[in-house]
């Protein structure tokens, strides 16, 4: 019986220790509440966190991070980047990330590389780049430093780059109360861009 005990206190220990690292939910809430995005697209919330996440190392200071910048021809839209930080002294990108808010971590880092491939080959081609804000030359890409695939807590043992600090539940979690936020008027509704 006390064996039992001991493990039963060991593994909520384990737990307790895995959450205290997470981003409180209501924290992130707070901070996302006004910014006026879709969360019913289901990747979007991890997007805005994987934002707010790269903010802790790229200070707002110095740099400036954006969710959903698309690339494309002259006759469509080629693909879109999840989150891109740009150094705001050289306005150039200095990190690309591919978010990915999958419960099957192989196949959606498989996606992240296809993706990543993608854009870096048409880099080379003649393409417009832009997101809901501002336009993009493509030589701000022409030096990235770091591309990475970044998706929620323990995606980093399948392979990703970045482990986002909270797990999908949590953070599917939070999509529900910013989308019912939103529905009952007491958040900023999505702007009809995003």
């Amino acid at each position: 019986m006390a064996i039992i005990r001991a493990q039963a206190v060991s593994v909520v220990l384990v737990l307790l220790s895995l959450s205290a690292h997470a981003a409180p939910i209501n924290d992130l809430f707070n901070q996302l509440r006004d910014s006026a995005v879709n969360y019913e697209v289901v990747g979007t919330v991890c997007e805005q966190v994987s934002r707010l996440e790269l903010m802790k190392t790229y200070p707002p200071a110095d740099y400036e991070i954006v969710n959903g910048v698309e690339y494309g021809d002259a006759n469509r839209t080629i693909g879109e980047l999840d989150v891109v930080v740009f150094e705001k002294s050289t306005k150039k990108a200095v990190l690309v990330g591919e978010v990915k808010c999958w419960r099957d971590l192989q196949s959606a880092l498989t996606k992240a590389k296809d993706q990543r491939q993608r854009f870096q080959n048409s880099l080379s081609k003649n393409i417009e780049l832009h997101d809901f804000e501002s336009d993009y030359q493509k030589s701000q890409f022409s030096n990235v430093q770091k591309y990475v695939a970044i998706a929620p807590k323990g995606a980093k043992a399948a392979g990703f780059e970045i482990d986002m600090e909270n797990t999908l539940s949590e953070l599917m979690q939070l999509r529900d109360m910013l989308m019912k936020c939103q529905q009952s008027h007491e958040c900023a509704a999505p702007n009809r861009d995003h």
